[in-house]
């Protein structure tokens, strides 16, 4: 097939590269501008454009995929297929209607399950055991086309982050994609809707709900720090200080305990109901760590310090 490929972050590279390796041409791969990152702000190319180019796969960058310019450049590449993943900008009709083969979407959740921009973080903060992912016919609505193939589930336990997760449902993914792609070429394919009924959605993570809130359980904060970890960290502070709180597990029994104190040397911290350890950590302007080796440079006193508002 002659594809077009829609994608920004490093989810979407396996798919680039298993298409790729298939054999089909890639005359063109779309991707976000770039964008200033990391602690330096510094900007580099996106993953998508990164690995594109080393493949010399020809690549453009649009504020605004719908606009002519960008419609047309599209439209003259002639493509059986568009394939997106996670792009990060919604198509209009101008775009959905050039390929006769439609426009092929890879949404990391089992649709009907957590439409949206954040399935993966949400599938964890929501407390699921498993997830997966799906390719779709897109339409205008928001992740509402019709389904080609599922993956099986992929479980979630009481360690998995947001970023363990992805990086399963990457490799997943492409693999998804690359038999979706097959199978269309084929006309093997019989697109099924979605049961409204089935429909939740995943919302954006909005900045505000990164904060901590020790006032809450233990099992919901830890859904929480896991769910957002790495990319959009959860985070507290600490004598005036803010770090992030990367990985932790629940620790002790049920019951109430001053929210955000500081229990035990192995920084076990109370919550509004249970205890909850702290593991992983991220000081504001230094690289991530172990809980054990901040402790023991930050010395935190058990029954008098603690996190959040001490």
């Amino acid at each position: 097939m002659n594809i077009v490929f829609l994608g920004t972050p490093e989810i979407a590279v396996p798919t680039l590269e298993r298409l790729f390796s298939d054999g089909h041409k890639i005359c063109l791969a779309v991707s976000q501008p770039d964008r200033p990152s990391g602690r330096g702000r510094k900007v580099s190319p996106t993953p998508v454009k990164k690995r594109a180019m080393e493949l010399g796969i020809p690549v453009s960058q649009f504020e605004d995929v719908n606009k002519p310019e960008a419609v047309e450049e599209i439209r003259a590449c002639k493509p059986d297929a568009i394939v997106v993943v996670a792009f990060g900008q919604i198509l209009k009709n101008t775009l959905l209607e050039i390929p006769p083969f439609g426009c092929v979407n890879l949404h990391a959740s089992l649709l009907p399950l957590l439409r949206g921009a954040a399935p993966i973080n949400r599938s964890i903060m929501d407390g699921l055991k498993a997830t997966g992912v799906t390719t779709m016919k897109m339409n205008r609505g928001m992740d509402s086309g019709d389904v080609f193939l599922k993956s099986g589930e992929i479980p979630i336990t009481s360690r998995t982050t947001a970023g363990d997760l992805e990086s399963v449902m990457k490799i997943v993914g492409a693999e998804l994609m690359s038999e979706t792609i097959k199978m269309l070429e084929k006309g093997a394919l019989n697109p099924v809707p979605q049961d409204a009924a089935l429909v939740t959605f995943a919302k954006k993570i909005d900045p505000t709900e990164r904060k901590i809130d020790w006032s809450l359980s233990a099992e919901i904060i830890d859904r929480k720090i896991r769910g957002l970890s790495p990319a959009h960290a959860a985070f507290t502070f600490f004598r005036g200080n803010r770090i992030q709180i990367l990985r932790s597990e629940l620790s002790g029994e049920a019951g109430a305990h001053e929210p955000g104190a500081v229990l035990t040397a192995d920084l076990e911290v109370g919550t509004g109901n249970g205890r909850l350890r702290i593991l992983d950590v991220r000081p504001e302007g230094k690289d991530a760590m172990s809980a054990a080796d901040w402790a023991r440079g930050s010395r935190p006193a058990p029954n008098k310090d603690g996190f959040g508002e001490f």
